[in-house]
């Protein structure tokens, strides 16, 4: 399962990237990445719970990534 991260590796992602969170919700992220503007819904619940394949694979298309591509950023 190398291409998992879990919900806390993908909110420090976005913390580190300067995403901040829109509306009263907060589960909607706006911030830039590579010059473009992006908006990502993320539902938080626990720092260890691993993002399921399909989400993971959601959340990366939101942002312009590939799977892989999220999974290797997130991790660092």
């Amino acid at each position: 399962m190398a291409d998992t991260i879990t919900q806390g590796q993908f909110k420090r992602f976005l913390k580190r990237n300067h995403f901040v969170a829109k509306g009263k919700k907060q589960n909607r992220y706006v911030g830039i990445i590579n010059g473009k503007p992006h908006i990502v819904t993320f539902h938080y619940h626990k720092d260890n719970d691993a993002i399921p394949s399909g989400t993971l694979s959601a959340l990366a298309k939101q942002l312009g990534f590939t799977r892989r591509d999220l999974t290797v950023q997130s991790s660092c």
